[in-house]
């Protein structure tokens, strides 16, 4: 049920597939989410290479798949939980004046947080994964 609401807000109200979107559940393109632009020498990110001033701040938006088990999470391994990863976009990022214009406050409640996270858990995640076996060294 809460993996099912999570899916809804997914696609709907949180917006979450205007970027995360296709089989692997990114749009391959760069964005600038406000991660770490409140630093006192933010990041260039693409910038850094393109030299463009749109570019300040962007990332390419990472896929999806298998969330779970990828933390920590955003470019700079600053958010340790998926939990954080959707307090950020609840909160509209970090402003800053090349801040994507998809990203804004989500106004999700504490129960729709929950469920948004349950789908990135359950929902997104497969249990095909062969069994690790630890090599054996001579």
């Amino acid at each position: 049920e809460s993996a099912q609401r999570g899916m809804q807000l997914f696609f709907g109200k949180a917006a979450c597939s205007s970027c995360h979107s296709g089989p692997t559940f990114t749009d391959h393109a760069f964005h600038n989410i406000g991660v770490g632009m409140d630093a006192k020498e933010p990041d260039a990110g693409r910038k850094a290479i393109s030299n463009l001033g749109g570019d300040h701040g962007s990332f390419k938006t990472p896929a999806l798949r298998d969330i779970a088990r990828s933390a920590p999470y955003m470019h700079d391994g600053s958010m340790k939980t998926l939990k954080e990863v959707v307090d950020h976009y609840n909160k509209g990022g970090i402003p800053n004046e090349f801040l994507d214009e998809e990203i804004f406050k989500l106004n999700l409640t504490p129960q729709e947080v929950d469920d948004l996270v349950t789908f990135m858990k359950e929902g997104l995640s497969s249990s095909n994964y062969p069994e690790h076996k630890e090599p054996e060294l001579p």
